[in-house]
């Protein structure tokens, strides 16, 4: 299978998208799939969603990406305004705005899915470790959650929108990238694979995140970009608060 490179959650971005697209080229990559939220929290969200749409990539919606559209809501304060800033600067480039009307939520591929929050509800459920069987409450034995989103995957699954990169396997349980030295094997297998955020990490890891997939093998990469530069531009932007700049330096 052609080698390909797994992005999410951009979040406006460039530096930090520049950065892996260049890695990722550098590692083979050929094909591009992008699982959502190219937009939201950065400075420049337009400029990404351009790049996205030159890679000619298997894209989805996130659900920043809904939130364009339809409105911010259930969101944060924080995050409400940066949608209405995004969508401020999207008036712009109607394209842009037809693009993301025009995408779907969930891709099936013959060697993976591909939905931004969970099988069962793809543009905005969260799969935490927490919900995995080796993290739940001593008190309880069973996640349903998972239970449900297993039953509609019958190979590898791809998401985002965690922001946290790990692996959930078919035991339900939880796997670190660290503890597989970064490479895991899906053995073709249903799991659910979150490649981490590339524009806004929240595991405490200042670097972008992406990962690469060989058709069985995913490769969880880990690449520097100018954290200062893409913080610079949020705290320079009239509209976007500068604590999304501010996070970006703390990796939360």
């Amino acid at each position: 299978m052609t080698l390909t490179a797994l992005i999410s959650d951009i979040h406006g971005n460039l530096p930090a998208l520049d950065a892996v697209l260049t890695d990722a080229r550098e590692r083979g990559a050929e094909r591009y799939w992008c699982l959502g939220d190219v937009v939201g929290y950065g400075a420049q969200p337009a400029e990404c969603l351009d790049i996205v749409r030159e890679l000619n990539a298997s894209m989805i919606r996130g659900n920043h990406e809904e939130a364009v559209l339809r409105g911010p809501l259930g969101f944060n304060p924080l995050a409400s305004q940066a949608i209405r800033w995004t969508r401020d600067m999207l008036e712009d480039h109607r394209d842009s705005l037809d693009y993301i009307n025009s995408l779907g939520v969930r891709i099936d591929h013959s060697e993976a899915v591909l939905v931004h929050g969970s099988p069962a509800q793809p543009i905005d459920e969260y799969l935490f470790r927490e919900d995995t069987l080796d993290h739940l409450p001593r008190d309880r034995d069973f996640s349903p959650k998972l239970a449900r989103c297993f039953q509609l995957i019958d190979r590898p699954c791809f998401v985002g929108h965690t922001h946290v990169p790990g692996v959930i396997d078919e035991g339900l349980t939880w796997v670190e990238p660290a503890d597989v030295a970064n490479v895991y094997d899906t053995h073709s297998r249903p799991c659910i694979i979150n490649v981490g955020s590339t524009g806004q990490p929240r595991d405490g890891d200042l670097r972008a995140s992406y990962a690469l997939f060989d058709g069985r093998s995913v490769t969880f990469r880990r690449v520097d970009y100018d954290v200062h530069a893409a913080a610079a531009l949020i705290f320079a932007a009239d509209g976007l608060p500068d604590r999304l700049g501010q996070r970006l330096l703390e990796g939360w």
